[in-house]
């Protein structure tokens, strides 16, 4: 992969997670020194490492260490990342801090999601020092050597979820907020991101007030982890929005995935032809069975909130 900055002055990391493309961290320069958005997970660190080497860049310069949430695949390695730089900061959302501080229980509930399979992904978690890691604000700003870089704070993927506006370059760096879009995503009229709609805070609703918060900047660039800068174009965000609406409508727990996955043509096919659209959605069957997953959460949690209100109504 290409490690030399781009246009904005940004380079990209692969983290390597599951497998190439799939997952980013981003390098924000400003007069030699860096932040770390993202951090990918402990597995694969040396291959972010590599990438640094490639781009000359001196770990003491990077100062500045910034997940968008703590998902592992966003987060994993921010402790190994605090070790390897002790003189960087750590910022975060406020309700990710004792997650960092105490990774005990992402570890847990990751643990039981991905059983076997999690020591691969994922490695060993390690906890943030106290000392070396701050609440990150909603509308707080970080200066990076004369760079300034906002948060905003945003839900719907995730009540911790945080993203990062760069004035300079006129960029957001999303997270997850402005949902996955994959290179092969990419080959239509338009970019296509989809939804991603992780359990167990998927809301739609606050999800597409997310987006209209991100689009009402203006901004020229989208750098979501999913993956890699794309132009920022309101028909990607339109369709996100339109995908998302569709997923509320759901009712359905065992029909979720099937739902999902004619949602998904559906949309692609406003953008791309009808080969490259049934050829991304193959690509795309693990984040629609994610997705789903998402979705039925949201679907049982709605009806165990009805049956308990009609429970007291009669009480």
């Amino acid at each position: 992969m290409d490690t030399k900055p781009d246009l904005n002055g940004i380079i990209t990391l692969d983290t390597h997670y599951v497998s190439q493309g799939i997952a980013a961290a981003y390098l924000l320069e400003s007069k030699g020194k860096y932040a770390l958005i993202e951090t990918g997970t402990a597995p694969q660190i040396g291959q972010m490492l590599a990438q640094l080497k490639s781009a000359n860049v001196d770990l003491s310069a990077i100062e500045l260490i910034v997940p968008t949430h703590v998902h592992l695949d966003h987060a994993g390695a921010v402790g190994h990342w605090a070790n390897l730089l002790p003189h960087a900061k750590v910022f975060c959302h406020p309700r990710g801090l004792k997650h960092l501080l105490d990774t005990s229980a992402l570890e847990s509930s990751a643990r039981a999601v991905y059983g076997e399979a999690f020591d691969t992904l994922y490695g060993t978690l390690r906890h943030v020092p106290a000392d070396q890691i701050c609440a990150l604000h909603d509308g707080e700003s970080l200066a990076l050597n004369g760079r300034v870089l906002l948060a905003r704070h945003v839900r719907g993927h995730a009540d911790h979820h945080l993203c990062i506006w760069d004035e300079q370059s006129r960029s957001w760096f999303t997270g997850d907020a402005f949902g996955i879009s994959y290179a092969h995503l990419r080959k239509g009229t338009w970019p296509f991101s989809l939804p991603a709609t992780t359990p167990t805070q998927f809301d739609p609703e606050l999800a597409s007030t997310a987006i209209d918060a991100l689009c009402s900047v203006k901004p020229k660039w989208i750098y979501p982890t999913h993956f890699g800068r794309m132009p920022f174009d309101l028909r990607t965000a339109e369709t996100l929005k339109s995908q998302l609406n569709a997923y509320a409508r759901l009712s359905a727990p065992e029909d979720a995935l099937k739902a999902i996955q004619e949602i998904t043509l559906e949309h692609l096919l406003t953008c791309m032809r009808r080969d490259t659209a049934e050829q991304c959605l193959t690509g795309l069957s693990a984040d629609l069975e994610l997705n789903s997953q998402g979705v039925v959460y949201r679907i049982q949690k709605l009806r165990q909130k009805r049956a308990q209100n009609h429970s007291d109504a009669l009480t």
